[in-house]
């Protein structure tokens, strides 16, 4: 289990008022005008915290309205149900603070007529966030025909305090024939038991004696995330052999046939790289979650950029929801670093505390490249409760380990977990941490790799292996919440953390760890040279376009790097089958100064300097 910070974030997404088909409902309630006559509210827990109307959801936390969370982290907008601006319900959870025991808040109403109707369906527009209680028993919709006798139905399912935030809004449709249908008194009751979480929004409350759900709406749930790492240097992505694949569900009322189920990848310009797809005969009503593979494979031979991976599906019917027919993630191709995720976005640490704890990351070196690389920096980030440690005073440590060839993280027995240093993991590098007085919670830190036998910057890694860059907190500072993101979900062993032993599947698969590894190259100089006419730079000194010149006696395997004098990565870009060619790199970010343009070939590699003027 994990604790988690208040860098909390995730938008569960759900159906939206697209989802519902034009359906009448014989009952309404947008809460125009104020408090509903006939509607009450009551706190159980006697402490008085009160469902309230709010008439302007961009107001922010005056009068009756709530707070809106829209910092960095939690990424709230105000309210988005459809008839929001002429008011909605609200409670306010933040405003109460710590409570001594939890509030137990309810929003009851007046007793509605539900006669002759067979069926009874309940739609409303919705937006919750949690800390303390999850909102899936937390927050739930109970029905009553004497106000005394009630009957719960779940509005969140599988909204926990990890997930935390609803969609913006979230329309569940419940059917609650089982207690309404016939019934001449009906009260609807929102209850919300919980301590200082965030608001609970509610709006456009709506009864059907129909199922509004629509007849047709295919849906796209998780993904396959192919890259094995979010970010790669461009230099070690070449191998990483994208596989794809989704869960489908059919959220409508009939049959879906004709599917299809298409992956692509694109460029951050969207033109398409790559595309295959599958068709699905039939998928029937109620099936959620299952698991289509794509059969066809890319391999990411791509220079430095910004990439998308694209899924979409597709039937004969037109879908009510096309909103949940497409879904996205993003993955870089860079010069210099690895990563598992675009931006820290939560901080965890483990629920038991162990007097030390450890979390790393999984990245793998190309066999293929044609350069030799080491690490040089390690990024992380991390917060903690100031009244257990000042963020100011935390000490960590880094370390960093090669996996031996044959450990097999698939198989349950193919890898010694039971102690940090494994006999399966070789200590190859470290470097020791201790918190800047600038430091702030979430603050991207930067420490150098120390090699652990020389003691200087740099480890070489080794062509086609496997690293674990891990960062340990040793009491006093086990108590401090690392930096994690849960925008990709792995579906293989990518951040691991160690307390009583190695857990491969870290805090979950989406739980990555924000832990970046920067490579540079491990020498500029040429220890076995190239012909000096195979480079030429024209002109030198440069601007804003560094031109270069190859010539080679036969089609041979090039990689082109330029760098800056320490070896750091700026730019590279591998050539198969290269010969004579002139090459052209935009570089007008480079600040003035000297520079390093280099060709790398089996049979060897040529340095050149260029000058960057300005």
């Amino acid at each position: 289990m994990k604790q988690c910070s208040t860098l909390c974030l995730v938008l569960a997404l759900l159906l939206s008022a697209e989802a519902l088909l034009a359906q009448t409902p014989f009952w309404t309630q947008d809460f125009a005008g104020g408090f509903p006559t006939g509607w009450t509210t009551t706190d159980a827990s006697n402490q008085n915290v009160l469902w309230t109307w709010c008439n302007n959801p961009g107001a922010g936390q005056t009068g009756g309205c709530p707070p809106i969370f829209n910092d960095p982290l939690n990424q709230q907008e105000p309210f988005k149900a459809t008839t929001a601006a002429n008011g909605f319900m609200t409670l306010d959870s933040d405003r109460s603070g710590g409570l001594p025991t939890n509030h137990i808040s309810r929003l009851t109403s007046a007793p509605i007529n539900c006669s002759g109707r067979a069926q009874v369906f309940i739609s409303f527009e919705t937006h919750i966030g949690v800390y303390d209680v999850n909102a899936e028993t937390g927050a739930i919709l109970r029905v009553s025909t004497d106000g005394t006798n009630w009957t719960n139905f779940t509005v969140f399912p599988g909204l926990t305090t990890q997930v935390r935030w609803s969609a913006n809004p979230t329309i569940p449709v419940i059917n609650i024939s089982s207690v309404a249908a016939n019934q001449p008194t009906v009260y609807l009751q929102w209850q919300w038991t919980g301590n200082w979480e965030y608001f609970w929004n509610l709006d456009d409350v709506k009864l059907y004696d129909q199922d509004p759900t629509p007849a047709h709406n295919l849906a796209i749930g998780d993904f396959f995330y192919p890259a094995s790492s979010f970010a790669q240097p461009a230099s070690q992505i070449i191998t990483d052999t994208f596989s794809f694949g989704a869960d489908l569900s059919n959220l409508g009322r009939l049959q879906q046939t004709n599917i299809v189920l298409r992956a692509s990848v694109l460029t951050d310009t969207n033109e398409e790289i790559w595309a295959d797809s599958i068709r699905i005969p039939t998928l029937a009503p109620g099936v959620k979650d299952s698991f289509f593979a794509i059969p066809g494979r890319f391999v990411p031979e791509l220079p430095v950029g910004v990439y998308k991976i694209r899924y979409t599906v597709l039937a004969d019917s037109t879908d009510a929801f096309p909103g949940n027919n497409q879904k996205e993630s993003l993955f870089l191709s860079t010069a210099s670093i690895f990563s598992k995720e675009p931006a820290p976005e939560q901080a965890y640490r483990p629920s038991n505390l162990p007097q030390e704890w450890y979390v790393a990351n999984l990245y793998t070196m190309s066999p293929l490249s044609q350069e030799n690389y080491q690490a040089t920096l390690a990024r992380f980030t991390f917060t903690t409760n100031p009244d257990q440690l000042n963020v100011k005073d935390v000490v960590a440590s880094i370390y960093l380990l090669r996996v031996k060839d044959n450990v097999d993280f698939n198989d349950p027995n193919g890898f010694n977990g039971n102690e940090f240093l494994s006999p399966d993991l070789e200590w190859v590098g470290l470097g020791p941490y201790s918190a800047p007085d600038t430091m702030v919670g979430g603050l991207m830190q930067e420490v150098p790799i120390l090699d652990l036998n020389t003691g200087l910057i740099g480890v070489k890694l080794d062509k086609g292996a496997r690293y674990l860059l891990a960062v340990g907190y040793a009491a006093p500072n086990n108590v401090v919440f690392h930096g994690f993101n849960d925008d990709v979900s792995y579906y293989f062993p990518s951040t691991f953390t160690f307390s009583d032993r190695w857990y491969t599947g870290g805090f979950g698969p989406n739980i990555n760890a924000v832990i970046r590894m920067v490579i540079s190259l491990v020498s500029t100089t040429d220890d076995k040279p190239l012909a000096d006419n195979t480079l030429r730079i024209m002109p030198n000194p440069v601007v804003d376009v560094l031109n270069l010149t190859v010539e080679l006696e036969q089609p041979t395997d090039a990689t082109i790097t330029i760098a800056d004098m320490t070896g750091r990565v700026i730019l590279m870009q591998d050539y198969p089958a290269m010969t004579s060619q002139r090459l052209t790199y935009p570089l007008p970010h480079l600040s003035a100064g000297t520079y390093l343009a280099r060709i790398a070939t089996p049979n060897g590699t040529l340095t050149k300097k260029f000058i960057v003027q300005k």
